[in-house]
């Protein structure tokens, strides 16, 4: 808990840090005095005077800001040359984009290396798309998949293994297309169709992947391990019960209580019996073993990584329009955002898993960070944007009035906001 606390305030305030330093070299560049460069909110912790500016750390580490001479209201001052309201529109805006546009050519720059370090990816992506189960009653369900059905084509294009169906379906899902998908059962060659925003809200679609019974990693706590199994063995029975898939194998688990499992393998030439006792993991209720299917890294060249991260990016930015956009239109629910407590909990599983898995995290992050402050809320980059707008059209800004009472609304706005989506986060740990 400790180092996920940690490594929350050291990723947030890096990507703070980032964006604030925008606003602040933006700001020198146009001559605007820069008064402190705080992250974190106040209270100070600790923080040194070098030149005309103070640098600052505070204790809440939830942002930061950068205070520049004239941009609160009561100190502007038009005749002081390195005075905010001194600035050209041109100027101003310059120095809102700064930060955000910091975050987002951080995201470009981040997710190139994730592809270059190498990707863990599941072992089944290379595989044919081959549907090991479908659930009951699920958009799959009612489309007309089966269990066994392999997924042959996607609205005219072919789609052999499973990565190349997900990279067609991201692409198809944020053109909001309809989907229509070609299946080859048996001999027979059929075509089902489904909305493509069915894969784009939270809920599962409802099939699942034909995955291969190779046993690929161990966790923490694993009975398996102890008892000698080990990395590419074949499960093949569990108690005498025939394993073609993955998803057989914790359903086999569970039918057995707890009890001793003989587990055979296949292990290279030989086949082999392992006795294993699962241990009971308390927050799940569940029985396991310690094992997770096979998985491959994939690792890329400069200019292929450069590709495939601003595709994936491209991808993400897309899909968070689309979110707004059904949030705004009243279609959509604050479940899918994530609050400080949800991040955190991310930010910690990500670097447990491996480093490129929280480099790619801190890529989106980024992404979404710099997405979000340029959205026109009273408070946020966007919204001083926004304001800039009104003056360049009014010829003159708003008075010192109304300013004041839209920062004082959209502020608590975002409060509410981030109180939402944190309640939201401690309920969904809870259940």
């Amino acid at each position: 808990m400790i180092v996920t606390i940690l490594l929350f305030i050291a990723v947030l305030g890096f990507l703070v840090f980032v964006h604030e330093g925008g606003h602040f070299l933006a700001a020198r560049q146009v001559g605007i005095r820069v008064l402190q460069f705080s992250i974190g909110f106040p209270p100070r912790l600790f923080g040194r005077r070098v030149g005309e500016t103070e640098y600052v750390v505070s204790w809440i580490p939830l942002g930061g800001y950068v205070r520049l001479e004239g941009q609160n209201i009561e100190d502007e001052n038009p005749d002081d040359p390195r005075n905010w309201a001194a600035k050209s529109i041109l100027a101003r805006l310059y120095v809102l984009v700064a930060g955000p546009a910091f975050n987002l050519i951080l995201a470009f720059l981040l997710m190139p290396v994730v592809y270059m370090i190498g990707v863990e990816m599941p072992g089944y992506r290379n595989a044919p798309a081959v549907l090991a189960d479908v659930a009951l009653d699920s958009p799959a369900q009612q489309a007309g998949f089966r269990a066994g059905d392999r997924i042959v084509g996607l609205n005219g294009q072919q789609t052999p293994t499973w990565n190349d169906l997900y990279e067609r379906l991201g692409t198809e899902v944020i053109a909001q297309r309809d989907l229509r998908i070609t299946v080859a059962r048996g001999d027979a060659t059929l075509e089902f169709s489904a909305a493509g925003q069915a894969f784009a809200d939270n809920e599962p679609f409802g099939w699942k992947p034909r995955i291969d019974p190779t046993v690929g990693q161990f966790s923490t706590v694993s009975p398996a391990r102890e008892a000698g199994l080990r990395t590419g063995d074949v499960i093949v029975a569990i108690d005498g019960h025939p394993i073609q898939t993955w998803d057989q194998i914790p359903a086999t688990i569970q039918a057995a209580g707890g009890s001793t499992l003989n587990i055979t393998v296949r292990r290279g030439d030989e086949q082999i019996d392992v006795h294993v006792t699962p241990h009971l993991d308390e927050p799940s209720e569940r029985w396991l073993v310690g094992i997770s299917p096979h998985t491959v890294l994939e690792r890329h060249g400069p200019l292929e990584a450069v590709r495939l991260g601003s595709e994936r990016l491209v991808q993400i930015t897309a899909g968070t329009f689309v979110f707004l956009g059904r949030l705004l239109s009243g279609n959509g629910s604050l479940d899918g955002l994530g609050g400080p407590v949800k991040i955190g909990a991310v930010i910690g599983e990500a670097a447990r898993t491996s480093a490129p898995s929280l480099v790619f995290l801190i890529a989106v992050i980024s992404l979404q960070l710099g997405i979000f402050n340029l959205l026109p809320i009273p408070a946020l980059d966007g919204g001083h944007i926004f304001m800039l707008a009104i003056e360049k059209i009014k010829g003159h800004p708003l008075s010192a009035r109304v300013r004041e009472r839209t920062q004082i609304v959209g502020f608590s706005l975002l409060m509410l906001l981030i109180l939402i989506v944190t309640y939201n986060d401690i309920i969904h740990l809870i259940t």
